[in-house]
């Protein structure tokens, strides 16, 4: 995974790209405390350099999820390319989160 971020008043902007797989755990991890730890209300992962996902990288946007409920931010996913929003939608988390095209 390779992350890089940006934040404005009210939203915390991430951009994924590359492969987000089980070896990515804890630096996810550390990026869901960043956010939390930002104040923002809204979390935007930007998805669109996100070649490849596993199913823990799937199951991390649960997490993230979770994580924003608890602590009072909204995760959107957003931009993800043809492959990686095929496997979202398979997975059904279109009705759980929100995904946004770019």
């Amino acid at each position: 995974m390779k992350l890089t971020t940006t934040q404005d008043r009210t939203t915390f902007h991430a951009r994924i790209a590359d492969r987000l797989a089980f070896s990515d755990h804890k630096p996810f991890r550390e990026l869901l405390f960043a956010v939390t730890d930002s104040g923002a209300k809204t979390c935007v992962f930007d998805l669109s350099q996100l070649n490849s996902i596993d199913s823990s990288g799937l199951g991390m946007f649960m997490v993230a999820h979770e994580e924003g409920v608890s602590n009072g931010w909204e995760l959107v996913l957003k931009g993800a390319n043809e492959h990686v929003n095929a496997l979202l939608k398979l997975g059904k988390f279109d009705e759980i989160l929100t995904l946004q095209e770019a």
